[in-house]
Parts: structure tokens; sequence; C-alpha cells
């Protein structure tokens, strides 16, 4: 009998983590019941810091460019739903729709309250020390929608 073999390659399958946010609320809340709020903040900053220094590399030189082409990726790849209100040289407004971290994790456990930190400390932390500033200017609890407005520093 004739064997069959099977090949693939990460880049065969679609893009799909969505246990990555499950495990992320967990950690939140671990770390927000054992530690505090503040220490959630101060990981997240130490992750965004680690993790996205090549995307603050890219802000620092493409400007709003950069985070508008990774949202856009982003919320493509993991089937979200945004809209970029407003883009300008210096000020640009993401209006969130659909946030599937939060639709997933609300399907199987109730979303750590400091969650919303993902989005308002990320942000914060991603463009310090770049000509850009971030205001959270709304964010729903219960669904991740949001308005996220990014602006040159005065």
């Amino acid at each position: 009998m004739a064997k069959l073999v099977m090949r693939r390659k990460a880049t065969d399958n679609v893009y799909f983590h969505p246990d990555f946010h499950i495990a992320l609320n967990i950690m939140i809340e671990y770390i927000e019941k054992k530690f505090g709020k503040e220490d959630v903040k101060e990981y997240l900053r130490q992750f965004t810091n680690a993790y996205y220094k090549p995307l603050k590399q890219k802000i620092k030189r493409y400007g709003l460019k950069a985070i508008k082409g990774y949202l856009e990726q982003l919320y493509r790849k993991e089937n979200g739903e945004i809209e970029i209100l407003f883009l300008e040289p210096e000020s640009m407004t993401v209006k969130i729709k659909r946030c599937p971290a939060v639709s997933h994790i609300r399907k199987k456990m109730t979303v750590a309250d400091s969650f919303c930190e993902t989005t308002g400390t990320f942000y914060q932390t991603l463009l310090e020390k770049t000509d850009f500033e971030f205001e959270l200017k709304k964010y729903d609890k219960k669904t991740g929608r949001s308005i996220l407005i990014f602006r040159k520093r005065k």
C-alpha cells in the first residue's frame, strides 16, 4: 500500500489565534488580583517596549501611516471591524466597531477588568518617544468597541 504524505507549512493556514486573547485575559486577571492594576500596566508597558520595538521604529520613520497600516492588517487578520475616520499627517481617529479579542473572550469567560489596558496602555507606550500621542476617547468594556485618537504632540 502506498504511503500518502501531506505537506503543510504554517503559511498555508489562515491566521487565527483567538486563544491568545484567552491566555492574555487570564494573565491580566491574575496580575490584577495578585499585584494590582498598576502592575498590569507595567507588564503591558514592558511587553509593548520589547515585542513592538520594530513597530515603534516604523512609527518614528513613517508617522501615523505606520499605525494605520498596522491596525488595518491586524483587524483584517482577526476578522475585526474598524473604520479610520480621519487621516492627515498630524491626526487620525479610529473607530473599533467589532473587537475580535473581547468577542472571543466573552464566549468563554468574563473579560478581566483591566483588559482595556491592552488598548490604552499599549498605544500610550507604543507612542512614547515618538512625535505622536494617544487618547482612548471611548471604550466599552463589554464589547471592546472604542474610539482611538492619534495626534501629533504639541
